[in-house]
């Protein structure tokens, strides 16, 4: 909880938002965001990361309970460096706002199939802080993503939404609206997956 520094209130208005990829060059930035600013007000999940999903997602939440944040840090700083994780960032007057994990979905043991994964690109979180939620960050993280994995070969891009997110807190998955209002169909129910083709 002491490193979770950033601010918890809601921005009245932002200015002009920025998407770049993710890679090397904007890891420091990436695990400045993570380590005190986008998860300030809810210190259960600071340890992440985003490095629930790459680990198993909840088909391996017996390893995952087991985690530290030093490890999720390390171990997402690799990736980052290796290309491991890719997807998109938003930033706002220069200063990280949002993060979109964008990646093959074979990076993904919980959402992996064995079948055509390399031609799938999964969009798997969207963590936006405090003071820049609901001004319209993840729509621009989503188109972001969209442009980054067509441009990258995929055929086929998937996002995992909740199919009611109990409270802004908890649609890091992104929202089944968002996706939709992007093209997005739903392709199973349960669970629910989304899915546009190139």
């Amino acid at each position: 909880e002491d490193r979770l520094i950033g601010p918890t209130e809601r921005l009245d208005s932002i200015g002009s938002i920025e998407i770049k990829a993710i890679g090397p060059d904007t890891l420091n930035d990436i695990l400045g965001f993570f380590d005190t600013e986008a998860y300030a007000g809810n210190p259960a999940w600071g340890s992440c990361y985003c490095m629930f999903f790459p680990v198993g997602g909840r088909e391996a939440e017996d390893i995952w309970g087991s985690r530290t944040a030093s490890q999720n840090r390390s171990d997402q700083a690799a990736r980052i460096e290796a290309g491991s994780t890719t997807g998109v960032l938003a930033y706002v007057d220069g200063k990280l706002a949002g993060f979109c994990n964008a990646t093959a979905r074979s990076q993904f043991p919980g959402f992996a199939t064995g079948n055509g994964d390399q031609h799938v690109g999964s969009i798997v979180c969207f963590t936006i802080s405090p003071p820049y939620r609901e001004h319209g960050v993840a729509a621009h993280l989503l188109d972001g993503a969209i442009s980054y994995l067509f441009s990258g070969g995929f055929t086929r891009i998937e996002g995992y939404p909740l199919a009611e997110s109990p409270d802004r807190q908890r649609a890091f998955r992104g929202s089944l609206d968002l996706f939709r209002s992007r093209g997005f169909e739903v392709v199973t129910e349960d669970p629910l997956v989304v899915a546009l083709q190139a």
